[in-house]
């Protein structure tokens, strides 16, 4: 260890930086400035999963290694993504087994899992155990709920009581609290049928896990602390002996001496995340001395390689024998607590070791059954769920004239069953013996200038379907006046027996509108024909490959509902089951909606290899579940097929590829289809790495190898409800029906397209004008670049609201977003009137500048300053509407200097400013008072030149940074009359509000 003690001493390579980075936002820029200024080789934290997950991507981008002491979200588990990340706490991908153990132990398998969405970690935790456990072999039913909403928590029991009597409980400490009171209202604890879980990872006093105990001081506590009688909690396992005493007892010292931190006068204890904390960095200091010993200093600054030598070791630390896995990740181990009706006090009575999986219960303990029972509560109860075994409903004796008007009854309903199932199959048969859907061949017009081919690309290189033998959709011809889809079926109709008619009469009864109407057949000529209804834009798969069209994601998220909903009509229909679901068997009508064709006529459709070209057969299969290609029978069909199938259409809507578009590079089709029916490992298509995250989940738990984990369509169809947030798909629909109406007169479509064109050239400018100065936008206008300049002086502002964490908390999220609307609208047309420019507002943050990107002489000082007092001026009189009482206390920096400036990105440009100017200006904000300006030096210097502003000296300051600083207030400005205008009260003193500009 002494060996990196002194590196941290000497070299420039580490850094003793510590900073809070409990934020997305703020951590990779505090990330970023460890890694560009101070040139950091390793990191220590975040643990928060938020902050954890940007910094953890950033670091593997600049290959350092990353050691974190909590961090514990399933999602770091991908190690292609965090690729030098280190987890030294727990996983919670790990409790599904821990909570797995007691299932299994136990022998309970139906299992509910009742998260809270309003809560961050109780959320990630319930998502995580949702996957785990259908991982592990469940089948959990998933309950999620708004505890902001005040939910009926009776309401919520009582629903997840028809389907389970084991229920683990993700959320707030109250929020089980409240759960547990609620079940004892309904009775459960008492009747002894019931098993409550949750998880305590430790006790950690304050609100962001909650307070997990029963005790509140409340009338509520006698039915709390009977209701927790029924309840297991899982915990992480605390280590103890003398090495864990002596260091929470220095890090006591250590807390108090240095960060006036008392952990005792705090009733708290040091947690187990800060030991984790220290295993890290000391199993990382030996890890360097090792490889400076063996390798030299390249090797150490290798972050990839470094992160490797810490895995897949053991070794004993403050927190207990430390075991990292070959991913990284800690096997950590954890107790398993019954509550002691006595003590009041959840006490251990089993363990779960990282390094032997299992439950290893305590010698001597034993769980605790409420409700005064001896044994575990059984998975199902002898009643079931609902309370309907016949053998608990108990019969009631009958009178001889009820028994006789029950007989007359039955006789009449048994009468009436059969004659009305007598007409039903009579009806049945009548229709079945329909054979309105045969089309004479003669009534089918191929010739003329619509018969041609529609399919505009294949999956290849550009050729059409027709040149691969995939006429499916291919052809359109006239029937009946009216344009239809033509489809020559390879099969050989020899004879109308039963189960065509049967097949053919499922498939007219379908009628949804995500479902291509079914016309007929033309059976009466050598290759039968299917006609479906007409869809003029084609496939899916010519619309996805067509760089023509735009798709963007409210036109993707179309599509994929589209599918979604016409496969779940089908999935519960007759039909049962599409068979054969890919891109080219999807098509799309003149109103942009998709349907789903080519299914549910099996003795027309044959999929053998022997009847087409080999390129053309296995590229259908690459469509085909793993389990059906083994099978290797053309036409078996299944509804966990068609999952599979949904999973690779959906890689192609959202990356606009073929399947298997990269592996294409060194595999043929055939080839992909080997190694998808090998699955060993599973191959899969290459996906990209910025996919949204929950598309992500859903596509590989669609494609899993074990077709029982798939999800069902209804399933699919909740969770992109939730993805999309229910947002209403389709909503160009009237549009696109205009447009269709126009598609006969060329003329008036050229018309209409160039003004929409140009039309749309305004709303982008406009857009532009939104995120960048107008002198930038014209330079994009007329084809220039923008590269980035220096500006010698300007002048730059920065405010933030005092207290607005604290008020935020209390309101409401919408009041907050009202609140900061009508704060911003008040200060954006305050800045209008000055020639400053506003580069950002983020959050209650705002920043203007001036002197940019138009040079103003030395005006940018005099701008910037009036402009603030007229802020102060907007916020003394600005009402808060849902707290009239409050006001708002807005903190000023203001600063000039040199800076650089330039657009930055392509997807959503920013223009940014860079440099120590922009730096100085938050310190000055930041180092402020509520309703104060504060200024540095060179921006007061500026303003004295004027000699029109008021401005009192402040004492000298520490700076983060920069050291001691001299800074001013500035208090007011004379206008040219030589009058200040009115003025009003702050903390510090009389501040004048400027009338003039």
């Amino acid at each position: 260890m002494m060996a990196l003690l002194s590196l941290v001493i000497v070299s420039t390579y580490y850094s003793s930086s510590i900073v809070e980075t409990s934020g997305r936002s703020r951590g990779p820029g505090y990330a970023s400035d460890m890694a560009y200024l101070e040139n950091v080789v390793a990191f220590v934290g975040p643990g928060c999963t938020l902050a954890l997950d940007p910094v953890a991507r950033l670091a593997g981008y600049w290959n350092k290694p990353i050691l974190t002491g909590l961090g514990d979200s399933g999602r770091f588990k991908d190690k292609t993504d965090f690729q030098t990340l280190t987890r030294f706490s727990y996983c919670q991908c790990r409790l599904r087994k821990v909570f797995g153990s007691v299932f299994s132990h136990f022998n309970w398998t139906d299992i509910t899992v009742i998260m809270d969405r309003d809560h961050e970690h109780s959320l990630f935790l319930g998502e995580t155990l949702d996957v785990g456990l259908q991982i592990g072999g469940y089948k959990p039913n998933i309950v999620k709920y708004y505890s902001k909403n005040n939910p009926d928590y009776e309401d919520i029991l009582q629903d997840a009581s028809h389907v389970s009597r084991v229920m683990v409980i993700s959320a707030h400490g109250d929020g089980v609290r409240r759960f547990l009171i609620a079940a004892h209202n309904l009775g459960y604890p008492q009747s002894g049928e019931y098993v409550f879980m949750d998880v305590e990872v430790v006790y950690f006093p304050g609100n962001y896990y909650g307070d997990h105990s029963w005790y509140r001081g409340d009338a509520d506590d006698e039915k709390a602390r009977e209701a927790y009688e029924s309840m297991i909690r899982i915990g992480l396992y605390m280590p103890t002996g003398d090495l864990y005493t002596d260091f929470e007892r220095n890090v006591k010292i250590r807390a108090k001496r240095d960060y006036n931190f008392d952990y005792d006068s705090r009733g708290e204890e040091v947690n187990f995340f800060v030991g984790a904390f220290y295993d890290g960095i000391v199993h990382y200091g030996r890890m360097v001395n090792k490889t400076l010993d063996n390798l030299g200093m390249d090797a150490v600054l290798d972050g990839y390689h470094m992160t490797r030598t810490l895995w897949d070791q053991t070794f004993e630390g403050v927190t207990g024998p430390v075991f990292l896995d070959d991913n990284g990740d800690r096997d950590t181990n954890f107790k398993i607590l019954d509550f002691n009706p006595d003590t009041g006090l959840f006490e251990i009575v089993a363990y779960f070791w990282g390094d032997k999986p299992g439950y290893t219960p305590v010698e001597g303990k034993s769980m605790r059954w409420s409700g005064g029972k001896i044994n575990p509560p059984l998975n199902e109860p002898f009643c079931y769920f609902k309370g309907d075994n016949p053998a608990c409903i108990q019969p009631t004796p009958l009178q001889p004239a009820i028994i006789a008007l029950i007989v007359i009854l039955c006789v009449v309903i048994v009468g009436s069953v059969a004659g009305f199932l007598g007409y039903r199959k009579y009806q049945s048969n009548a229709m079945l013996w329909d054979m309105s859907w045969l089309i004479p061949k003669d009534e089918v017009i191929k010739h003329g200038p619509q018969a041609t081919s529609f399919s505009m690309l294949s999956m290849s290189s550009g050729r059409s379907d027709h040149e691969h033998g995939d006429q499916l959709f291919g052809r359109i011809a006239w029937y009946k006046h009216a344009l239809v889809s033509l489809r020559e079926s390879r099969a050989k109709i020899t004879a109308m027996n039963k189960e065509l008619l049967v097949e053919v009469n499922k498939r007219l009864n379908l009628q949804h509108n995500n479902i291509a109407r079914f016309i007929g057949a033309v059976i009466d000529s050598p290759s039968p024909q299917l006609l479906h209804e007409y869809c003029p834009k084609g496939s899916l798969q010519d619309i996805l490959l067509n760089d023509s069209i735009t798709l963007d994601s409210d036109f993707k998220r179309s599509l994929i509902d589209d599918i979604v909903r016409g496969m779940c009509y089908i999935h519960s229909s007759d039909v049962r089951c599409h068979g054969r679901l890919r891109s080219t068997n999807c098509v799309v009508d003149g109103r942009f909606v998709l349907k789903l064709t080519d299914f549910g006529l099996p003795t027309f459709y044959d999929d053998s290899v022997t009847l087409e070209d080999e390129y053309t057969y296995w590229q259908k299969m690459l469509w085909r579940a793993p389990e059906l290609l083994r099978d290797e029978k053309p036409n078996i069909y299944t509804g966990k097929g068609d999952v599979y199938s949904f999973a690779i259409v959906l890689q192609e809507i959202t990356t606009r590829n073929i399947p298997f578009e990269y592996e294409r590079d060194l595999l043929n089709p055939q080839d992909i289809v080997d190694k998808v029916k090998d699955a060993n490992p599973p191959f899969r298509p290459q996906l990209p790495k910025d996919l949204d995250t929950e598309i992500e989940l859903l596509m590989k738990q669609c494609w899993n190898e074990d077709p029982e984990i798939r999800p069902t369509f209804d399933n699919i169809k909740n969770h992109l409800a939730t993805v999309f947030k229910t947002k209403k798909l389709n909503l160009m629909d009237n549009l696109l029906m205009r447009m269709e109406q126009y598609a006969n007169n060329l003329e008036h479509l050229v018309a209409d397209r160039t003004s929409q064109l140009i039309q749309e050239q305004n709303k982008t400018e406009e857009l532009l004008l939104q995120i960048l100065p107008k002198s930038i936008v014209d330079q994009l206008k007329v084809g220039k670049s923008v590269e980035p300049e220096l500006y010698d002086w300007v002048s730059i502002y920065f405010s933030d609201i005092v207290g607005f964490t604290s008020l935020s908390a209390k309101s409401s999220p919408l009041e907050v977003v009202l609140m900061l609307n009508d704060l911003y609208t008040a200060f954006d047309s305050t800045v209008e009137k000055f020639d400053v420019y506003k580069v950002e507002t983020i959050g209650d943050a705002y920043m203007v500048v001036s002197g940019l990107p138009i040079r103003n002489g030395d005006a940018h000082a005099s701008e910037i300053a009036k402009m603030s007092l007229q802020f102060l001026d907007a916020i003394n009189k600005f009402k808060i509407r849902h707290r009239p009482g409050e006001k708002l206390k807005l903190r000023i920096g203001l600063h000039s200097g040199s800076c650089v400036a330039g657009v930055v990105g392509l997807k959503m440009p920013r223009y940014c400013l860079f440099g120590d100017t922009v730096n100085t200006a938050s310190r000055m904000e930041s180092n402020g008072l509520p309703l104060k300006i504060h200024m540095s030096k060179e921006i007061t210097q500026l303003l004295e030149k004027s000699g029109n502003f008021l401005i009192t000296p402040r004492e000298k300051i520490e700076i983060k940074g920069k050291g001691k600083m001299e800074t001013f207030w500035l208090d007011g400005y004379i206008g040219a009359d030589n009058t200040e205008g009115a003025a009003y009260n702050t903390p510090g003193g009389v501040m004048p509000a400027t009338s003039s500009s």
